[in-house]
């Protein structure tokens, strides 16, 4: 038998009545103390115990808190301050699935508490299931417009959404409320990243960490921003004052092996990945909308080239997962695939990726599931290749390509090189390290200047227009799907949508907008066939096409690969966002088909 309590020197009466005096002075320490004394006497009363759980939230002891709730609650089950007491308790020890149900029940006995209704929408929203975190949100706005916690956290919901402009006006009111909440000023600083206005975004953060310098989302969201910016070193120092902050913390983990990567360390980043690997999934990206769960497994290699797939998977109604996949690494297959449908291989570039390839198609095989780009089909989608295979295709234009080591043309093999042609280094994309050359002394001086790099030389084909211009069309497949993503016009040969005039010239813009909306106008029954049989010798689940017309109408071949870019910050060009939301769409619809068949 346990002894009998010891009789209180106080009756309970006396003992709120000297809580009530401590808290109304401010004497939290004294209230704890207080109550710490004469536990079986709080026991008895359910305010004493919710009493005592908060006292313990605002002391930052949730742990404790968790037991004088649960009293509370045995002496009075349907006690609605303390079934959200009890759910902040559970959120301080990073219980999330406990705390739930605890928010779930509070709305319920008490619909008008804007603050359970509140941590239920961010738990919500936690747990990738937006729609239902939005309309929790909205109520607690309904019941307190000036709650900016909610709407920091509706503004968080839509910057992953992609609405940026609803975001940025909640950012902005949520800065109105609380100036002095480090969160509020990363949100704001989020948002203007996405805009790609970066100046505005370090300052956001600026502000931010002059509020709290040690605050780890800052760090880290300001360490992105000044990478995209080109300050890599000021970018690395922070990447690293954060992750020693948070040693554990994947995206910290990544964010520093990309940056340590780059700076030149490979034996730093390599640590990073694969400690950010080990954890499994390095990164969860939860479904948006109200689909039939899918679940893939999308498989990046940090050391090669990929396919981008943040912008391709934002805002998607399927669930996918990060795999790091290094050659080095050890994965629990069966646990990693034991709720997903398909597996998605986005090592794409042959050129950076030779090395890795083959343990990638190891990895890929081992879950058991269908692969989309499988990494053997990858293998034959270098440059040359690709000219090669794709010769004899009627309606298609298709310059043949030779990879070179550049040593090689330094000397008398310069001469060999038939004029004019297409020099640029092997694994690299948007125009860089890239030059056209009539002559070989020309050739001779890339190549020196090139000095152990691999090479690709490509026949040179004049395809500009009747009018002079240059055009450059891309194409995305998807499955058996052909979309239009972008039309770029330039002066010269070397056309870029980034480079070109467009955002100055109507003329340009408004048939880039005709071409995504009919491109039948553009590409004649002969060119659409001629893709559609690239698509079929390709064989890839998903890539892209960069290409263009002769005066013939002709398709000339530029680029065929799974490397390509596609994305909704077409700022100036926001007609072609319907447009990339069809590719992102057919995507997702060719995942589910993949996964059943």
């Amino acid at each position: 038998m346990q002894p009998a309590p010891k009789p209180s020197p106080l009756s309970l009466p006396e003992l709120m009545a000297h809580l009530a005096d401590r808290i109304e002075a401010g004497d939290a320490a004294g209230a704890i103390a207080l109550l710490s004394a004469e536990p079986h006497l709080v026991r008895q009363h359910p305010l004493a115990s919710n009493s005592f759980g908060y006292l313990l939230l605002q002391a930052e002891r949730p742990a404790e808190a968790v037991a004088w709730f649960e009293a509370a609650l045995a002496l009075k089950p349907d006690y609605a301050a303390a079934l959200a007491g009890l759910g902040m308790a559970h959120l301080g020890k990073g219980d999330g699935l406990r705390a739930l149900p605890c928010f779930e029940k509070a709305v319920k006995l008490n619909p008008d508490d804007a603050s359970s209704w509140y941590h239920r929408g961010a738990l919500l929203a936690d747990q990738g299931q937006a729609g239902l975190a939005d309309l929790s949100l909205d109520q607690a706005l309904r019941l307190n417009p000036d709650y900016h916690l909610a709407i920091l956290k509706k503004g968080h919901l839509l910057e992953a959404a992609g609405r940026l402009n609803e975001a940025v006006q909640l950012a902005v009111r949520a800065l109105q409320l609380a100036p002095e909440d480090v969160g509020c000023w990363t949100l704001f600083g989020d948002i203007m990243q996405r805009l790609g206005q970066l100046d505005q975004a370090i300052n956001a953060y600026d502000q931010g960490l002059s509020l709290a310098p040690e605050d780890f989302y800052c760090l880290c969201n300001k360490a992105q921003a000044l990478e995209k910016q080109g300050a890599a070193e000021d970018a690395l120092v922070l990447a690293r004052h954060a992750l020693a902050k948070r040693p554990d913390n994947v995206d910290a983990l990544l964010l520093t092996g990309n940056l340590e990567r780059d700076h030149g360390d490979a034996d730093a980043a390599r640590r990073c990945f694969l400690k950010a690997g080990s954890r499994g999934a390095a990164r969860q990206y939860r479904a948006l909308g109200e689909r039939q769960p899918l679940k893939a497994l999308m498989l990046f290699a940090p050391f090669a080239g990929n396919t981008p797939y943040e912008d391709l998977i934002e805002g998607a109604d399927y669930d996918a997962d990060l795999i790091i996949a290094l050659p080095e690494a050890v994965y629990d297959s069966a646990a990693l695939a034991e709720d997903a449908d398909i597996v998605v291989n986005l090592v794409s570039d042959i050129d950076l990726s030779a090395d890795v390839l083959s343990s990638v198609e190891v990895l890929a095989e081992s879950f058991g599931k269908p692969i989309v780009n499988h990494p053997a089909r990858i293998l034959g989608t270098d440059r040359a290749s690709i000219a090669t295979r794709l010769q004899g295709i009627a309606h298609a234009v298709v310059p043949m390509t030779r990879r070179i080591e550049a040593q090689a043309l330094t000397g008398e093999g310069a001469e060999a090189v038939p004029l004019p042609v297409i020099l640029r280094h092997a694994g690299t994309h948007g125009g860089e390290l890239m030059e056209y050359v009539e002559t070989a002394a020309a050739v001779a001086a890339f190549a020196q200047q090139a000095g152990d790099a691999a090479l690709y030389l490509t026949d040179y084909v004049d395809y500009a227009s009747q009018d002079g211009y240059f055009r450059k069309y891309r194409w995305v497949f998807v499955g058996n799907r052909i979309l239009p993503y972008h039309l770029a016009i330039g002066d010269g040969w070397k056309v870029h949508h980034a480079s070109t005039r467009m955002k100055d010239e109507e003329w340009m813009r408004q048939e880039e907008h005709d071409f995504l909306e009919s491109p039948e106008r553009f590409f004649t029954p002969q060119a659409m066939a001629a893709l559609d049989e690239i698509r079929s010798r390709i064989g890839l689940d998903y890539f892209g096409i960069d290409c263009g017309l002769d005066r013939e109408g002709r398709v000339v071949v530029f680029e065929v690969n799974a490397s390509m870019l596609v994305h909704e910050r077409n700022f100036g060009f926001e007609y072609k966002n319907p447009y990339v939301r069809r590719i992102k769409q057919a995507f997702a619809e060719m995942l589910r088909e993949k996964a059943q068949s």
